[in-house]
């Protein structure tokens, strides 16, 4: 089985994952240097499986030498706020993966009467036990407050943002420990990640954007931007505000941020609509419209994404899903053909080869097995995710084949449009003959 960020790996990278945790948030960084960072938690029954097991696959071993074994750790854990599903189900991560340090927001969080926050209060103060330095409680600086691998990593908000005397003033308008959520912004590379945790417009009105205004704009770009409070209203306006409107209420509406921030990829972690009404339809439109290609991502729709940037500064957003799978059934299986026309004539193609942008491709299914007939219940779904990289570095698009195109369901066409690497998913199911198989198409374009 080959993993999605397999296909663009160089000798040197940092790893980044949003977890489909469901209306919850965790982030998993990977350095350079192999070290770990969880950035929030959220644990459930229905996802406990699950994300332990991605945990396990993605983790990196450490040999120590005064035990002789090989372990699976998380050197930081950063909570951006005490908020329940922010840190629920810890004990089980730290349980699997021993938890080495922790960076806390120094906020308390709206319901501090249950067993994962106590469990949260017990691991922080354990660890400063163990040695004060393992609990580190970020101040908001124009210096980095780490390099970890190459990657210098900013803390834009914390609660030493907003002292006691306003704390007063902040409940009769926000959540207070939302004001006061962690906000990171890590670079690596020349490309940014900016962790927002569930901070509000408050915070990025009255405090991020007045002092870390250079940060935000000095590469132009945010690059990978973790929306705030998985997708909520709150980033741009106050929640008892019905809508998102600058003119009705100036006040307590700030747009600047995103436009600031102008991300390139946003992501956003959350569950059914239903649930909790996020992200919500409002904020959707204004991350759409400030983010390049209208390239916002849900876990709801993607499932886990993942991202990489290589230490040459190309990166890509990628779900987790594109990988390879197959079923070891000799009798049974398919692969995906792919050609490039010049001049009339459809000259074949392999997988990874490099073709030049421009160029119109055609792929079609090669099946054995009897998986495609006419009497089997079969879905075929052909998906893209675009790595564009150099000129292209803003083309990180992700789609479904349209059910509106004309081109049979075995087949698939494009023009290869950007520099970088592309993957093409095919996922057969054939429920009747119990198959279920994916492969994937690399095409480089130069």
């Amino acid at each position: 089985m080959q993993q999605p960020l397999s296909f663009y790996k160089e000798n040197q990278y940092m790893q980044f994952y949003l977890i489909d945790c469901q209306s919850g948030l965790m982030n998993l960084l990977i350095f350079e240097d192999n070290t770990v960072m969880l950035f929030d938690c959220n644990v459930t029954n229905t996802n406990e499986q699950e994300i332990l097991s991605f945990l396990k696959y993605k983790i990196p071993k450490k040999f120590k030498a005064e035990t002789n074994e090989y372990v699976q750790e998380i050197d930081v854990f950063v909570n951006s706020h005490r908020d329940l599903d922010h840190l629920r189900g810890l004990k089980k991560i730290n349980e699997k993966f021993k938890i080495r340090s922790i960076w806390d927001s120094g906020q308390s969080g709206e319901n501090t009467d249950n067993a994962d926050y106590n469990y949260y209060m017990y691991l922080r103060r354990k660890l400063k036990e163990e040695n004060p330095s393992n609990l580190f409680v970020p101040v908001p600086s124009n210096i980095k407050i780490k390099s970890i691998g190459n990657a210098d990593i900013y803390c834009l908000a914390a609660e030493e943002d907003f002292r006691e005397n306003y704390v007063n003033e902040l409940r009769a308008q926000t959540k207070v420990q939302h004001t006061n959520s962690m906000v990171l912004l890590i670079n690596y590379a020349g490309r940014k990640i900016l962790l927002t945790g569930d901070s509000d417009w408050k915070s990025w009105k009255e405090k991020i954007v007045p002092n870390f205004k250079d940060k935000l704009i000095k590469y132009e770009n945010t690059d990978i931007l973790v929306a705030s409070h998985h997708g909520s209203r709150s980033f741009f306006t106050d929640e008892a505000n019905e809508h998102i409107d600058e003119d009705a209420n100036p006040e307590t509406t700030y747009l600047e941020s995103i436009k600031l921030i102008n991300p390139v990829v946003t992501l956003i972690s959350c569950g059914n609509y239903e649930e909790y009404h996020h992200p919500n339809k409002e904020a959707m439109k204004l991350y759409k419209k400030w983010t390049s290609n209208e390239q916002v991502y849900t876990t709801k729709k993607l499932g886990t994404i993942c991202a990489i940037i290589n230490s040459s500064g190309s990166f890509t957003v990628v779900p987790n899903r594109f990988y390879t799978n197959d079923n070891k059934r000799n009798h049974q299986g398919f692969e995906i053909r792919g050609g490039k026309l010049e001049n009339g004539e459809l000259k074949t193609i392999n997988s990874g080869d490099e073709i030049n942008v421009k160029s119109s491709l055609k792929f079609s299914i090669y099946s054995w097995g009897d998986i495609l007939n006419n009497s089997d219940n079969i879905f075929i779904y052909w998906e893209v995710s675009n790595g564009g990289i150099l000129k292209d570095f803003e083309h990180q698009e992700i789609y479904y084949k349209s059910e509106n195109e004309k081109i049979e369901k075995y087949k698939f066409e494009r023009e290869l449009s950007y520099v970088g690497t592309h993957l093409l998913r095919c996922r057969i199911v054939n429920s009747n003959k119990k198959f279920d198989e994916t492969k994937i198409f690399v095409v480089k374009g130069i």
